[in-house]
């Protein structure tokens, strides 16, 4: 107030001229606060130019914190000749080639973009999954994973050549190889004897050691710069914590993140050693960090940790001046680079439609023989599947819906109601009497013997869905999708209380998986929570009927229980918790092969915690970006549509 004054009595005594020659009169705290003022706004200016001189040394990068830019998407699926629309190459890096896993077609490859030449080359071509890249120091070959010969094994791939060399040949699942920096070994994950562990191999693949002997997963190894120590994941404390393990001496493994309520995982040495980089978060709402890494303590200096946005599987850049990691947003996978020496200093390096993962860069450029033999295997690709449409009709809807072959309905039909025989038992109740409970009462109808619903979808989606269930088949062993829950539901259904009857089941593009799967005693299905922003989803592992490493691969997220919640205390909140335990043996993701068919899951309905239809795991829809009024238009007429769900919006030909 004193300081206000000040500079009040200043301003009043320059706008009189009378004033002028005379003395001004301040008190001595007045002076104090007016001396602080000038010294405050000096500080700032000098703030600004500071600012304004850093921002001129690095004249490329995008300067905003918060807002990752968008990228030069590409439109179409790029050749291994063909010139993309890629900035030059990053100033965040050194150039060099970036490999990483790209999902593409229902079938995982690996890629390599060349950073000189602007070119994105595929290196991989079988039909089964290759993935999770690591070059060697030299730059001339690729381990990678891979189960093109029945089981997950490790394989190099000579980039002068083309020739392929299977390194590991033992049943059990091996996967997630790293290069040493001296280039003579290979560190990978493997789920030899019954649990999750990291082995070290020979690059001749003859000579193996095991480094992890805990019982809990361990994996994701990564070597640190000087080849003395490997850091990984592991849940042998409860939740996902980044270890560091000496090769050489008496030290044991060391935890260096230790944050019980959250877990980190994806560690990545920078070149020098100096910092870590590693993701922070749950799964749907992933964070990377950086911590600087003290070799003498074995430990990560907490107090040093800075926060880099969001994203997944972080690698550096040669020149270890910044990292790039992998963002999605909206159906795009990006790949950003981030300066360390700015927070906030994000750059697009590459964005893609498909799913992209498992970044690796070297220094090196992709050589053109290597690029030569890349392009003279590359063969063409074919769909997963094709819809062959019946006749359009010639008046009315232009499609219609069609019988889906050998599908058991597990829920029955009642007065335009569904009833599931087995819902399974509360998993908790409301603390409002006027919430509905988990089992809803239904009316006893004359009907002695409930009518099965018809397994039904839309002409548009059927040749979708039968390519999926053969594609589970293949992974599993199980026809899993033989039985559902529903398919098609008549306009006139009622659904659980609280929920919209405008529901994709009724335009025949939505399944839902048989629920007693989940509920029955010796389960076969694991739900892993996924919260994305506020909403919850969640991923559906199904386990594989052959359990000898020839199918499927081993869980590394812990379950959601939903059956906790019976015990009471937190659990009764949260709608369950975590699994105390992973669950061991071979499971397959459902959820991404659901998307390769374009299936898609649903979200929670905010009241999951405590009632048990608004969970719907089990839920899954093919809307080829269409809205539900589209689909409608698809099977229905205008009139019949409104019967039970009143006017058309007007952009559907509705009333004003």
């Amino acid at each position: 107030m004193d300081a206000a004054r000040a500079v009040a009595r200043l301003f009043a005594w320059l706008r009189h001229p009378e004033a002028v020659g005379q003395p001004l009169v301040l008190s001595p705290r007045g002076v104090r606060l007016l001396v602080l003022l000038v010294v405050g706004n000096l500080v700032m200016v000098g703030l600004l130019t500071v600012g304004l001189y850093r921002a001129t040394m690095h004249p490329l990068v995008v300067t905003s914190p918060l807002v990752i830019p968008m990228p030069v998407t590409a439109t179409s699926h790029p050749g291994d000749e063909a010139a993309l629309p890629l900035p030059t190459p990053t100033p965040l890096g050194s150039g060099g080639s970036i490999a990483f896993t790209l999902r593409r077609n229902g079938n995982a490859d690996i890629y390599v973009l060349d950073q000189a030449n602007r070119q994105l080359v595929r290196l991989t071509h079988d039909p089964a999954e290759d993935r999770q890249p690591t070059w060697s120091p030299d730059g001339n070959y690729i381990a990678f994973a891979s189960n093109r010969a029945a089981n997950w094994d490790i394989y190099l791939l000579d980039l002068l050549s083309g020739a392929l060399i299977r390194l590991t040949r033992d049943q059990a699942f091996d996967s997630n190889p790293a290069w040493s920096p001296d280039g003579r070994w290979i560190a990978f994950e493997s789920y030899r004897r019954g649990n999750l562990d990291i082995f070290v191999m020979s690059t001749s693949g003859e000579e193996i050691r095991r480094i992890t002997t805990d019982p809990a997963p361990n994996y994701g190894p990564v070597w640190s710069s000087d080849g003395q120590a490997i850091a990984y994941t592991t849940f042998r404390d409860g939740n996902k914590d980044i270890f560091v393990q000496p090769l050489e001496g008496p030290r044991s493994a060391v935890n260096i993140t230790q944050s019980p309520d959250l877990d980190e995982y994806d560690p990545a040495w920078s070149p020098d050693g100096r910092y870590l980089v590693y993701v922070s978060g749950p799964i749907g709402n992933p964070s990377l960090q950086t911590t600087t890494f003290d070799w003498e303590t074995m430990s990560a200096d907490q107090t040093q940790t800075d926060l880099f946005g969001a994203g997944t599987s972080p690698t550096w850049a040669p020149d270890g001046r910044s990292f790039i990691f992998t963002y999605r947003r909206g159906g795009q996978s990006h790949i950003v680079a981030a300066n360390i020496q700015g927070w906030g200093l994000f750059q697009e390096v590459y964005g893609l439609d498909e799913p992209l993962s498992d970044l690796a860069w070297t220094a090196i450029p992709l050589s053109s023989r290597a690029m030569a033999w890349a392009r003279s295997v590359s063969p063409d690709e074919t769909s997963l599947y094709i819809e062959l449409l019946q006749p359009t009709a010639t008046a009315g809807p232009p499609y219609r819906l069609v019988s889906v072959p050998n599908i058991a309905i597990r829920e029955v039909a009642v007065e335009g109601q569904t009833q599931s025989p087995e819902a399974g038992p509360p998993l908790a109740t409301s603390a409002e009497p006027s919430e509905p409970t988990l089992t809803p009462t239904i009316t006893p109808t004359p009907t002695p013997t409930p009518t099965p619903l018809p397994a039904m979808l839309s002409d548009r989606v059927n040749e979708s869905f039968n390519a999926l269930r053969q594609r589970v088949i293949a992974e599993t062993g199980r026809d899993y999708l033989a039985n559902l829950s529903h398919t098609y539901l008549p306009m006139d259904h009622t659904p659980p209380a609280g929920q919209s009857r405008m529901s994709w089941h009724v335009c025949g593009r939505a399944i839902s998986l048989d629920s007693t799967l989940y509920t029955s005693t010796d389960s076969p299905v694991e739900l892993v929570r996924e919260d994305v922003g506020n909403v919850t989803y969640w991923r559906v592992f199904l386990r594989t009927e052959s359990q000898d490493g020839s199918m499927g691969e081993p869980l590394r997220e812990a379950p959601w229980d939903l059956y906790a919640r019976e015990a009471g205390g937190r659990a009764l909140v949260e709608g369950g918790c975590l699994s105390e335990d992973i669950p061991s043996g071979y499971y397959v993701d459902f959820t991404t092969l659901a998307s390769d068919y374009g299936w898609e899951r649903v979200p929670s309905l905010w009241r999951w915690r405590y009632f048990w239809p608004d969970v719907r795991w089990e839920v899954f829809q093919k809307t080829d970006g269409m809205t539900w009024w589209e689909c409608m238009l698809e099977l229905f007429s205008p009139e019949e549509i409104e019967e039970y769900f009143g006017p058309l919006p007007p952009e559907y030909g509705g009333g004003d």
